[in-house]
């Protein structure tokens, strides 16, 4: 139920009273801010809200009905606009959130990628210190994908003396990995 005076106040807001807009403001201003303002837990968005529901009443001046409750008006604007600022909110954490991990990620495989790198011209760079025959027999175990046997008949040696080639070459590249990833990490 409207009050009396309110009814009054909207008559003379719809002909573009300032003064009865001001009493409007100044009786439900601090009422919708203190409303708003539970909800949000944000003072600062509480108050821009509540300047936002009394610019929307004075652009809706002309279609106010005096006879209507003002406040049940006003509070259903105050609510709509909680309404999207709080979807706004939302997104805008989502987006956040997005960006952050896909920064994360982005630097994590870029990251990987940059060690991977260093480590893999590291490995190419031992592997040409290695002598002929060590190094002959580690590319076609590992290039070529070449089986202990097939790399002995190839190369004319025994399956024993391969695996020894191996066994040495493979303990060589991880002790000089080691030390490499050491200083590396640091």
């Amino acid at each position: 139920m409207q009050k009396p005076d309110d009814s009054l106040l909207i008559a003379q807001l719809k002909d573009g009273n300032k003064y009865a807009f001001e009493k409007l403001y100044e009786k439900y201003s601090g009422k919708l801010y203190n409303s708003i303002s539970l909800l949000l837990y944000n003072k600062n968005t509480a108050k821009d809200i509540t300047q936002n529901c009394f610019l929307l009443i004075w652009e809706k001046r002309i279609s106010l009905d005096p006879d209507k409750s003002f406040p049940s008006y006003l509070y259903t604007i105050a609510r709509n606009l909680v309404y999207k600022e709080t979807e706004r909110q939302v997104l805008n954490n989502k987006f956040v959130e997005s960006t952050i991990h896909s920064a994360e990620i982005f630097e994590d495989n870029t990251i990987e990628d940059l060690n991977n790198t260093y480590i893999e011209s590291y490995l190419k760079k031992l592997v040409n210190e290695l002598s002929p025959v060590p190094k002959e027999i580690f590319l076609l175990k590992q290039e070529k994908e070449l089986s202990t046997k097939e790399i002995a008949s190839k190369m004319d040696l025994t399956e024993r003396s391969v695996e020894a080639h191996l066994y040495r070459t493979m303990k060589f590249l991880k002790e000089k990995l080691r030390d490499y990833m050491s200083i590396f990490l640091i």
